[in-house]
């Protein structure tokens, strides 16, 4: 008897987690970081000052 309602308890309870989360899911608070701008970077950059690169 103990054991039949612990598994009707739990099915009951997993069963409200899921309506809930069908229902209501959680949202995100996160917001988009800063971008880069990499316009500004390159006309800023001052390519005769710099030193050599491995690209070669």
């Amino acid at each position: 008897m103990r054991v039949l309602t612990t598994l009707c308890a739990l099915a009951l309870a997993t069963g409200l987690f899921w309506g809930t989360m069908l229902t209501h899911p959680p949202t995100s608070e996160a917001r988009p970081g800063v971008s880069i701008d990499t316009r500004a970077l390159t006309l800023g950059a001052h390519l005769q000052d710099a030193g050599p690169c491995d690209a070669s």
